[in-house]
């Protein structure tokens, strides 16, 4: 599996489940996945990186890792998203924190934090 994977063939994010059926891959993995999707002005993502690859139920994420590829490719947004290897999608609390964090250091870089979503076995959820 790529780490980094610059995107040859035009696809075009337009809600958190086009996120999900992009990322299914994922849902089959004994271990938690942190991918970030780097995203021109009208969406289109321009690669797909895995940031961190963590534990079955835990992941080490930084804002500096996360946004490090986004600054070099000049991306307008990023989309943020990880797999719960357990199948059940529910935000823990750690997820929450996380999430509020990589969202402040967007709002400094200039780079939005268009959506972020947990994949499960069948179904996906937003953290809000």
């Amino acid at each position: 599996m790529q780490l980094i994977r610059e995107i040859q063939e035009e696809y075009i994010i337009s809600n958190s489940s086009d996120v999900y059926k992009y990322l299914k891959e994922f849902i089959n993995e004994d271990r938690e996945y942190f991918i970030v999707l780097g995203l021109d002005s009208k969406n289109k993502v321009l690669y797909r990186e895995i940031v961190s690859i963590g534990t079955l139920n835990s992941g080490l994420v930084h804002a500096r890792e996360t946004f490090k590829k986004a600054i070099i490719m000049s991306c307008n947004a990023i989309i943020i998203a990880h797999n719960h290897p357990s199948g059940d999608p529910t935000p823990s609390d750690e997820d929450v924190r996380v999430k509020n964090k990589i969202e402040e250091a967007g709002e400094v870089l200039g780079i939005k934090v268009l959506d972020c979503i947990i994949i499960g076995k069948d179904s996906y959820e937003r953290i809000k």
